[in-house]
């Protein structure tokens, strides 16, 4: 089992790919969840999850998520494929708490 692994549609999925990690390509939020659970059962480190996967994510799913602890690291990521996404406003969200102040970027 590969240590990085990401999960996400086929937008994100190619993306990712670029990266040189593993990548599942699902079409749906079950199919997510399905790999995700036997992900957090394998020897991957670390999961990057398609952000809009997870508010679908079953009720008895999301308490194994919050109970999980150590390794996989599971992270959510957007899928930075939409017209309305403003990417801009969700760097400055990341950036700004970790720097102190506002970076704009142009």
């Amino acid at each position: 089992m590969p240590e990085v692994v990401g999960i996400a549609d086929e937008h994100l999925a190619i993306l990712l790919a670029l990266t040189g990690m593993h990548v599942e390509e699902v079409r749906d939020p079950a199919a997510a969840q399905d790999i995700l659970d036997r992900l957090l059962d394998s020897d991957a480190q670390f999961v990057i999850v398609q952000e809009s996967f997870r508010e679908a994510f079953s009720p008895w799913f999301n308490d194994r998520l919050l109970a999980h602890r150590g390794l996989p690291l599971v992270v959510y990521c957007p899928a930075f494929d939409k017209e309305d996404a403003d990417v801009d406003a969700y760097l400055a969200s990341v950036i700004r708490p970790a720097v102190g102040y506002e970076i704009r970027l142009e």
